[in-house]
């Protein structure tokens, strides 16, 4: 009994996932489609990539809440370059990526790490500027007539059955992985976020980690948004504006700590499976949006609550340990 209570408890998760398709199937007989699944993958490709980037931000200790505006800046400024300028869809995607990055990165980063100002209210902010630029961008316009080989990555599939975005989710959970686990800036990452002070402490210059934090999530996001981009076939400039909310609470399902330090992005793949589950299955239920806002809502308070109680329970076995071991000198 130890023992299968110990699988379940290491694959949580993924029983939650299995409970999930299993519920919604027995509520609504065409979401255990393949077309359906095909669609839940298409859906939650985008928002697991942009999962990878808050993942990274997360893990090195901030937070972002601008992650929704940046998917929308970056698909309007891929979407403008192409269509209204008239230039080939490789340049127009990689600036489009890279410029919103850096720009929206780099002020997120510098605000945070030059004026203390907490992660929370820095992106807060960033969130209404970045989004007030995809609006000026076009003036609030939707942009149309996408040029064919930009829909190829959100729409386009090897032999009608695996979406290219899924593939490129794929791998992008792998780049991830290697950047927090195989590098040397991936330890650092975790260092800064366990503790700010103990890695300033041990040489690690911790300023320049936070900044670069929100830079290299700032790139999966920003590519996430060119992907929807690509998907919806358009520029749209309110795009987005929910994503926040389903990328972290499938952040924190999956194991990534909103206090920092702590995480796996392979895990977190279980979080991202079951948010997008839960979307696709209340829409094929037919359930009212109005009741997916409270769902969602819920979800991101009892996960971030059950890790935050976590996080105290092990700062308290941890406080106890070094209380005894004084005694025990003493």
């Amino acid at each position: 009994m130890e023992k299968l209570k110990r699988v379940l408890s290491a694959n949580a998760t993924w029983v939650v996932l299995i409970c999930l398709m299993v519920f919604f199937t027995i509520l609504s007989p065409n979401f255990m489609t393949v077309k359906n699944m095909i669609t839940v993958l298409r859906q939650v490709s985008v928002n697991g990539i942009c999962a990878v980037g808050l993942a990274i931000i997360l893990i090195g200790g901030g937070i972002d809440l601008s992650t929704g505006s940046q998917t929308a800046v970056a698909g309007m400024l891929c979407a403008t370059l192409m269509v209204n300028h008239g230039w080939p869809v490789i340049p127009s995607f990689i600036i489009a990526i890279v410029v919103t990055a850096l720009t929206v990165g780099t002020l997120n980063g510098m605000a945070v790490a030059y004026t203390g100002m907490p992660p929370l209210i820095a992106t807060l902010g960033t969130q209404n500027v970045a989004r007030g630029i995809a609006y000026l961008i076009t003036d609030g316009y939707i942009i149309y007539n996408i040029p064919e080989l930009a829909k190829v990555i959100g729409q386009g599939s090897i032999a009608k059955t695996v979406p290219y975005c899924v593939l490129l989710f794929i791998f992008i959970l792998f780049v991830g992985d290697f950047i927090l686990n195989k590098t040397s800036y991936g330890r650092m990452l975790f260092a800064v976020g366990s503790n700010k002070e103990a890695a300033r402490l041990s040489g690690i210059p911790v300023k320049k980690i936070q900044i670069s934090s929100f830079i290299v999530g700032s790139l999966f996001i920003s590519l996430g948004g060119v992907v929807l981009m690509s998907r919806l076939n358009s520029g749209i400039p309110n795009v987005g504006t929910d994503i926040y909310i389903e990328i972290l609470s499938a952040c924190i399902i999956g194991g990534i700590s909103s206090n920092g330090g702590r995480g796996n992005v392979f895990k977190m793949l279980g979080g991202v499976l079951i948010m997008g589950v839960i979307s696709n299955g209340m829409n094929v239920a037919g359930i009212s949006e109005y009741y997916q806002y409270i769902v969602k809502g819920s979800i991101l308070l009892v996960s971030v609550g059950l890790d935050s109680y976590r996080t105290v329970i092990q700062t308290s076995r941890r406080s106890h340990v070094i209380r005894s071991a004084a005694k025990e000198s003493a």
